[in-house]
This record gives C-alpha cells, structure tokens and sequence, in this order.
C-alpha cells in the first residue's frame, strides 16, 4: 500500500526533506520542504503542491 501525502505540507509527509543547506539560508527556519516526489523546494504548512498538481491535471 502506497503512502498518500497529508494534505498540509510538512514533515510528516514520506516524500519530505531538508532542504540542502545552500537555500535554506543562514538561520535555517525551514520555511521550505524539499519534495522528494516534486524534486523541488515547497512551501512549508501549506497545501500540498504534488496534490495540487495532480487535481489540476485531472
């Protein structure tokens, strides 16, 4: 059984990474995810960008 992504993005997501240290800056708030499904930096605590993307295309 396959894992959905929540549908909040944050770290409880399975597809959910630090983000490499070069963007996330000095003070590292971790206002970014790195989405591992999207292969791209994310906004953190919103909706989930892979979920959005994927109802758009539908």
């Amino acid at each position: 059984m396959k894992r959905e992504p929540p549908e909040i993005c944050d770290f409880s997501c399975p597809f959910a990474a630090f983000p490499p240290a070069e963007t996330a800056g000095i003070c590292r708030t971790m206002s970014a995810v790195w989405c591992r499904k999207l292969k791209e930096l994310v906004n953190k605590n919103a909706p989930c960008e892979w979920r959005r993307r994927r109802s758009a295309r539908r």
